[in-house]
């Protein structure tokens, strides 16, 4: 099981005592996505991964209890919407009706400035001259992208007129595809667009780069079921408020901390 250093278990008991039955179940796929989430299966690695540390920051914040809750991709939007889980990372898709609840403005659109603002990114090989310097929706309507297995970016761009081969559930492997030449450029998303490049550098030793302009714009929100929602407005309200002030830095914070393990 995860251990959370001595200063969030402090954090923690704090949040115990003023919360009472405000406990959070932290939805996240149950496979690996370095550095984002650690490990596969259904228990928590240790270290978890930057993703589950912001989202436990996040509940932390406002005085609630974290659970976390490991399951596939393509199920945690339907366990959102049925109320098993409470919160989760939510990519909306271009034109999708949301299952859960998300920050809105008074216009009731979704409220960007409460949302992580995503980039998708694209890593090719060095040697591939042609691809470095590319406009990358342009360049993969014509050569093979792979993006992780079941995540939006890939549906998304898939469905522009990008070929996206659908690889492997975790990221490096979908590396390691692009390094043998069974695919052009690896696909990822990420807050920073160059938090990763200290991660892939220290991999590869320079033979992937990625292109400049990101491939895709997007938006993630902490989603909260709708009956949570409901049941703990301020709290949940107060995790929205945080995602826009504190998590873009959270964030960077943590891919440095990661990059040194």
């Amino acid at each position: 099981m995860y251990s959370l250093p001595l200063s969030a278990l402090l954090l923690l008991m704090t949040s115990q005592a003023l919360a009472g039955d405000c406990l959070v179940r932290v939805g996240y796929p149950d496979r690996e996505r370095r550095p984002y989430f650690m490990g596969s299966g259904s228990e928590p690695a240790n270290p978890p991964g930057v993703g589950v540390e912001l989202l436990s920051k996040a509940v932390l914040s406002v005085g609630c209890r974290v659970a976390l809750v490991r399951l596939p991709t393509a199920r945690l939007k339907l366990a959102l919407a049925a109320g098993s889980i409470d919160l989760t990372p939510y990519d909306l898709v271009d034109g999708e009706t949301p299952l859960a609840a998300l920050p809105q403005t008074a216009a009731g659109a979704p409220d960007t400035k409460r949302a992580l603002r995503t980039l998708g990114v694209v890593y090719v090989r060095r040697d591939d001259a042609a691809a470095v310097g590319a406009d990358p929706h342009a360049y993969f309507r014509r050569h093979r992208l792979v993006a992780n297995q079941g995540t939006p970016l890939g549906l998304q761009l898939r469905a522009e007129g990008v070929q996206v081969d659908d690889g492997a559930a975790d990221t490096m492997s979908n590396f390691e595809k692009v390094m043998l030449k069974r695919a052009d450029g690896v696909a990822l998303t990420t807050i920073n667009e160059k938090s990763m490049d200290g991660v892939i550098a220290a991999r590869y030793g320079g033979a992937m780069v990625r292109i400049d302009t990101p491939i895709k714009t997007s938006y993630i929100w902490f989603s909260t079921s709708k009956a949570f929602y409901q049941a703990h407005r301020r709290e949940v309200e107060g995790i929205w408020s945080w995602v826009g002030s504190h998590a873009p830095a959270q964030h960077d914070a943590l891919i440095k901390q990661y990059a040194l393990r």
